[in-house]
């Protein structure tokens, strides 16, 4: 609060050319001290130029420091802060840090630099302050065991639950370091989005983030990004257990894990049959699961129906003929017309996802998945039509004539589909087939209907 003072003191009259090392880096002090109707409310402080934008101060030996955490710290508007890049000089990155501290109105915050044990304690500062920080980045710089336990540090002090999104990508951290990080995030089960990508994640951090997933009394994660890890299947297998107590999670993805075998895949099914499963999204790219994998994936998702990409390249997931199967068995089981009504009506995509190239694809799977994809008919409707030319009425004898109208009701349906072209003759043949068999019920029903008409007319004849 002291140096705060000092800056209050002289803010009136300072040359804001004479504390930086340039007259953009000091236009972009007066933009935070006055604001700027053409800022866009994001600050990046850069060694070099990007795009020579109004948002990049670009540090330089007559850039003072502390009067940018200053105005930083002031500033009622700014949105977003990256910290890209900050001297060796443990001084001007500390006094930076401490003004960062005052803020009130960052909702994101990237760090891309090691800021020393002192800018993770100011940060931890930062994060006990009442704020508005909703996505805290960590990345493109190595972490170590050491920064870990800074950042770790820095965690602990959050204390509010604004906090939405947590990201540590590209940090090359150890499985210590990111178990100590995953312990400190036991209080921030109001985070919706967590991005651990590109790191040494193996094993021990699996059962770290399992942990600590399964601890979370009422999680509100949605979004579970772990690629380019060292994950295997035991790994996969301590995940799921944490992202079974998940309800609200609704895309994971695993790719370049490449350990991950057909075994893994399997561990998943507790989370895709969980009653509670809300995943719509499963990225699988470049992991060999084979022909075992697509069977234990289609196994796993029969019944369910909240996921809508299965993604994965078809050339590096190993799958035959024998996987491609189990998969079209899955969106259509034309074993009879009840299990192809109980198919997967919910997969849209299944394949390459990044520009959804189905070339890979088989044409059968791809046409079952458009008809999944398209809203204006109903895809169950669809594959009976389309699978079983000859409509089978006998497994309905039970329900006996009181089938008869659901019959003609489901036919009536599919004309307002628009599938009337693949009806054909088949809704007078269905009915034809359901009176056929089971003729002297109808006539024994015709003759009641006789009874009762002739009774009424007598009754009516009496009354006159």
């Amino acid at each position: 609060m002291a140096e705060n003072r000092y800056y209050d003191a002289l803010v009136q009259n300072i040359n804001l050319e004479d504390i930086t090392s340039s007259v953009h880096n000091a236009d972009i002090l007066r933009t935070l001290r006055d604001g700027h109707p053409d800022w866009n409310q994001e600050l990046y402080i850069l060694e070099d130029e990007l795009d020579g934008d109004n948002d990049e101060f670009i540090v330089g030996e007559g850039d003072d420091l502390g009067w940018l955490g200053y105005f930083i710290g002031r500033s009622e508007v700014l949105q977003a802060l990256v910290v890209d890049y900050l001297p060796a000089e443990g001084e001007r990155m500390d006094a930076l840090m401490r003004g960062i501290t005052h803020n009130q109105s960052i909702t994101k915050l990237s760090i891309r630099t090691d800021i020393g044990d002192e800018g993770f304690e100011n940060l931890g500062l930062f994060l006990r302050s009442e704020n508005a920080l909703k996505y805290i980045k960590f990345q493109y710089f190595h972490v170590d065991t050491e920064c870990g336990h800074n950042i770790a540090m820095a965690l602990e002090q959050c204390r509010h639950d604004s906090l939405r999104s947590f990201e540590l990508g590209n940090s090359n951290i150890n499985e210590e370091g990111f178990a100590e990080i995953a312990a400190t995030l036991r209080t921030q089960s109001q985070l919706e989005n967590l991005h651990v990508r590109h790191n040494n994640i193996g094993r021990d951090g699996c059962v770290a983030l399992g942990n600590l997933l399964r601890r979370w009394q009422s999680s509100n994660l949605k979004r579970l990004f772990l690629s380019n890890n060292n994950i295997d299947d035991l790994g996969l297998e301590a995940l799921v257990e944490g992202m079974t107590n998940c309800s609200n999670l609704e895309t994971v993805h695993l790719c370049d894990n490449r350990s991950i075998t057909a075994a893994g895949i399997r561990s998943m099914s507790p989370l895709l049959q969980s009653e509670s499963c809300s995943l719509t999204e499963l990225k699988l790219h470049r992991i060999n699961f084979g022909d075992v994998g697509a069977i234990a994936l289609a196994d796993g998702l029969r019944g369910t129906n909240s996921l809508r990409n299965l993604m994965f390249a078809p050339t590096s997931a190993g799958i035959t003929d024998v996987g491609w199967s189990a998969l079209s068995e899955l969106l259509c089981d034309t074993s009879s017309i009840n299990n192809t009504y109980l198919s997967n009506h919910t997969l849209e995509r299944i394949g390459d996802g990044f520009f959804y190239d189905d070339s890979d694809t088989p044409p059968i799977i791809s046409q079952y998945l458009a008809w999944n994809r398209e809203e204006r008919i109903d895809a169950a409707l669809r594959k009976i039509l389309e699978s079983h030319p000859d409509l089978d009425m006998k497994p309905f004898f039970q329900w006996k004539l009181k089938f008869l109208p659901v019959i003609i009701n489901w036919f009536g349906r599919v004309q307002e589909a628009g599938l009337k072209q693949s009806l054909g003759g088949r809704k007078l043949s269905s009915v034809y087939s359901f009176v056929r068999g089971m003729p002297m019920l109808v006539i024994s029903q015709d003759r009641e209907k006789t009874r009762r008409r002739s009774r009424k007319r007598r009754l009516d004849g009496e009354t006159k």
